[in-house]
């Protein structure tokens, strides 16, 4: 290993602008898609900096389950830091530009399968003009074009979409892996999805959000999309406190995001609650009457 991100590509991960989240070796050995709760850094100390999110892991275990030891570590010199920086500015660049491209591409959701789609769900409050719909959207994975729910992205800084590819016909997310994707930096942002009065709401995913919309609040609230456990964690929460509700999905990770999130918001000043639709459940399937109640 030479640096932070030598070691982020050797455990499974992916490197951002700047930092690497990967698998955390001890409490994610297995490196199951999605795992990511590591976040490694060059520290400006000339020092690896390691997080793990979901369990505070030592460092030194850390490093022992990776096969390393603190000696390891090599911090890259000034120039290869430099050259890095400017590469992930310039990547950033061509992203916020494809994003901001797909979205003038995109048409109003009205009487599209966007709309089918989402209805096909359940959810049938307004739709807000923060979603979309694209009937040719690239899909890097296959290479191909698909129809794809378009949603903006705000507050991250640059431009940026979240999408959710889509059957022909609307009648489901389409048969592709991944099925939903982000194109653009999306940390610390998040899908609007309505404005209201008296508090905020943050549920992780569209669907969960749009459900909550259905009559499934106890009045009328701000209501925002997080998009990931990760967004969850990291969004960026206006500078004037006040009343939260954090409407978790019924997974451990999902629990995990929304506790972050609350305590992070409660030492801010906010005021906060925690919706939980029960174990293996989020909020469209309580919307939809697919809930399992134990």
């Amino acid at each position: 290993m030479t640096d932070a991100r030598d070691l982020t590509t050797a455990l499974g991960g992916r490197w951002h602008r700047g930092y690497g989240a990967a698998p955390c070796p001890v409490c994610q050995p297995e490196r199951r898609k999605g795992q990511n709760a590591l976040t490694l850094a060059d520290g400006r100390n000339g020092r690896l900096v390691l997080d793990c999110k979901k369990s505070a892991c030592a460092f030194l275990d850390i490093l022992a389950a990776a096969g390393l030891r603190s000696g390891d570590y090599t911090p890259p010199d000034a120039a290869i830091l430099a050259q890095r920086e400017a590469e992930a500015k310039a990547a950033a660049q061509r992203k916020a530009a494809q994003a901001k491209r797909l979205w003038q591409e995109a048409q109003p959701i009205t009487g599209t399968i966007a709309e089918t789609y989402l209805r096909g769900r359940g959810i049938s409050c307004d739709l807000p003009p923060t979603l979309r719909f694209h009937g040719a959207c690239w899909h890097g994975a296959t290479a191909r074009h698909n129809p794809a729910l378009v949603a903006a992205v705000q507050g991250a800084g640059l431009p940026a979409v979240h999408r959710t590819y889509l059957r022909p016909d609307g009648s489901g997310k389409a048969d592709l892996d991944p099925a939903k994707a982000m194109l653009g930096a999306t940390a610390g942002g998040v899908v609007r999805l309505a404005e209201g009065p008296a508090r905020l709401v943050v549920a992780e995913g569209i669907e969960s959000g749009l459900s909550l919309l259905c009559g499934l609040l106890d009045g009328p609230a701000t209501v925002w999309a997080g998009l990931s456990t990760s967004g969850l964690r990291g969004l960026r929460l206006p500078p004037q406190p006040g009343r939260l509700t954090v409407a978790c999905d019924g997974d451990g990770p999902g629990r995990e995001a929304a506790h972050a999130l609350a305590e992070r918001a409660h030492g801010l000043g906010w005021q906060v609650g925690i919706l939980d639709p029960g174990t293996g459940a989020d909020f469209n399937d309580i919307l939809t009457g697919k809930a399992v109640v134990a």
